[in-house]
């Protein structure tokens, strides 16, 4: 009994569920912002699919 107690169970209170944020800022105008969009839109979609990740780990 007590070892069934130890398993990878993680409480889905301990996991970061805040939102990942991606472009944040204006229409962009040129290649430059563009290319700092694109890269801020990737950095939130992989932070959030980690996340997505974690619960489904979690929940298994």
């Amino acid at each position: 009994m007590l070892l069934a107690s130890c398993g990878r169970e993680t409480p889905l209170s301990l996991l970061d569920l805040e939102p990942c944020p991606g472009w944040q800022g204006v229409i962009p105008q040129n290649e430059r912002q563009f290319a700092r969009a694109a890269a801020a839109e990737k950095a939130g979609r992989l932070c959030a699919n980690t996340k997505l990740g974690a619960v489904s780990e979690a929940v298994e």
